[in-house]
């Protein structure tokens, strides 16, 4: 089995079990899962590179709670976030939905910091050394917690 279809299953049988009871209306919210959990539902590679930035900017910034927010997305969420506009996505098909990006935030342990109270532009710069694509990068919409393969 090559890692494409290992990856998707995994994915599959992990979003399984998180949603094994859960209605349609809870299936457009991010999935609730641990940090391994959300990581394990990624492409590998994606994975390891998101895993590597996490763990240097914890290092980096030990000040701030740093959180692994969403990275495998269900169709029907990005569906639901389409529909609002171009504050949250401008795209039907998102690279979330291939297991490909992850949204990292900052805290304060209390609520997520914005692009002027965290250090969102080096964690880019990082991310981009890891040979990923940074959200914070684009205009519309900007995006700072986003990071894809």
């Amino acid at each position: 089995m090559n890692w494409v279809k290992r990856y998707r299953l995994m994915a599959f049988i992990l979003y399984f079990l998180v949603y094994a009871n859960e209605t349609e209306a809870t299936m457009k919210k991010p999935i609730q899962a641990t940090e391994e959990q959300k990581l394990g539902m990624m492409n590998p590679e994606a994975s390891k590179r998101i895993r590597e930035l996490i763990t240097t900017a914890r290092v980096k910034w030990p000040e701030y709670k740093i959180v692994l927010a969403e990275t495998y997305r269900m169709q029907e969420r990005q569906d639901e976030l389409f529909k609002k506009g171009k504050n949250t996505t401008t795209v039907k098909i998102s690279k979330h939905t291939r297991g490909l990006a992850a949204d990292i935030y900052f805290t304060n342990g209390k609520r997520i910091l914005s692009y002027e109270e965290a250090p969102y532009l080096e964690l880019g710069k990082m991310s981009e050394g890891l040979g990923l694509i940074w959200g914070g990068r684009w205009k519309i919409p900007f995006d700072p917690a986003h990071h894809e393969l």
